[in-house]
Parts: structure tokens; sequence; C-alpha cells
């Protein structure tokens, strides 16, 4: 089954409208795409499909927050 696309309403203060107006023609993308790009970013931990076998992102989000609060940036354990 084909994921349906749905509309929402994002309220966005004058200075991340004015940032995200750069972005779009610095990357030459709309801003709906950066908009869902940034959405699935922030998500990405969130979302059902297998996890990435690569790197950090292999990590659980408990694993990610220990590395930065050790600072060291080094996954030993």
């Amino acid at each position: 089954m084909a994921d349906m696309a749905r509309r929402t309403t994002v309220v966005l203060s004058s200075e991340d409208e004015q940032a995200l107006q750069r972005a779009s023609r610095a990357e030459g993308l709309s801003q709906s795409e950066l908009i869902r790009k940034g959405i699935r970013s922030v998500t990405a931990a969130y979302r059902s499909r297998t996890r990435p076998l690569v790197g950090w992102l292999k990590l659980t989000k408990s694993e990610r927050e220990e590395i930065k609060r050790d600072g060291s940036g080094d996954y030993d354990s």
C-alpha cells in the first residue's frame, strides 16, 4: 500500500522562517522538502523500519546519550 501524504500546519517564528528561506535558496530545495528532511532526521530513531547497521547509527538512544555524557566520543563498552 502506498504511503499517503498528509498536510499539516507549522507555525514558525520570523527568525526560523527567514533561515528556512535562506536554506531553501542555498540548497536548491523547497521549504517543504527541507522541513520533511528535518522531520525525518529528528524522528529517525522512532521509526519502525530496521535500524542501520553501521557506525553510531546502530546505537540505541540511551547508548548515544551515554557517549554524549562521557565526552570522549568513543564507544568502548
